[in-house]
């Protein structure tokens, strides 16, 4: 994965999983084994479209949305992609075979993240080892393809979940492929990310509620 889309991911992932809407970009290099340059162009690019706010000491989200629209659109999935192959095993038993280490995405992530699926499904993408797929997967004579391995990150293991993507990079993922069954998968995701802020929103104002003798209303 290129560097940007480990820094864009990691923003997005404070934003949506640990509700933290402020942070450095100092941080954002260790956390990414990203160059500060890196991360300034970046910050520089989001701010220009007033998706942050620039603050001293670093920025503060303030249009996730557009930072995932940005991501989306600017998103290469196909460069991503470096083995496809054909089985004839159902989804749930491709998916059991994945070897240590994988993270799931698109269908088979949503799928882990919300134990839900919005509608059926008969691909698997999944971040893994390419060799370790294709020697319990071999390469198919069939036109026809249903397994698909994107190269692996050691960023998106660490911000993965239950062997599942992180959110931000489930929808990016899908937008991408887009059609049908993804585009029923991402508007289902919409609408879970965009509640996502507004209960960090309540739990911050709860937890001021605690320490203030002013309680403030929802």
């Amino acid at each position: 994965m290129k560097k940007i889309n480990r820094i864009l991911c990691e923003i997005l992932y404070r934003v949506y999983e640990r509700n933290e809407f402020f942070m450095s970009q100092k941080a954002l290099a260790q956390a990414c084994e990203a160059s500060m340059d890196a991360v300034n162009r970046l910050v520089k690019k989001l701010n220009q479209f007033r998706s942050i706010e620039k603050k001293p000491l670093g920025f503060r989200v303030t249009e996730s949305e557009k930072i995932l629209t940005y991501w989306a659109t600017t998103r290469n999935l196909a460069r991503d992609i470096t083995y496809s192959t054909y089985s004839a095993n159902s989804v749930s038993e491709i998916e059991g075979d994945m070897p240590p280490g994988s993270v799931f995405t698109m269908f088979s992530g949503y799928s882990l993240r919300f134990n839900e699926t919005p509608t059926y499904y008969e691909e698997v993408y999944v971040y893994a080892d390419q060799d370790a797929v294709k020697r319990k997967f071999p390469e198919s004579q069939a036109e026809r393809r249903n397994l698909f391995v994107l190269r692996q990150d050691p960023h998106l293991e660490r911000t993965s979940k239950n062997g599942a993507a992180p959110l931000a990079q489930l929808y990016v993922d899908l937008w991408q492929l887009g059609g049908s069954p993804a585009d029923r998968f991402l508007l289902e995701l919409k609408k879970k990310l965009k509640a996502k802020p507004v209960e960090a929103l309540k739990a911050l104002v709860r937890k001021e509620n605690i320490h203030s003798s002013h309680p403030i209303e929802l």
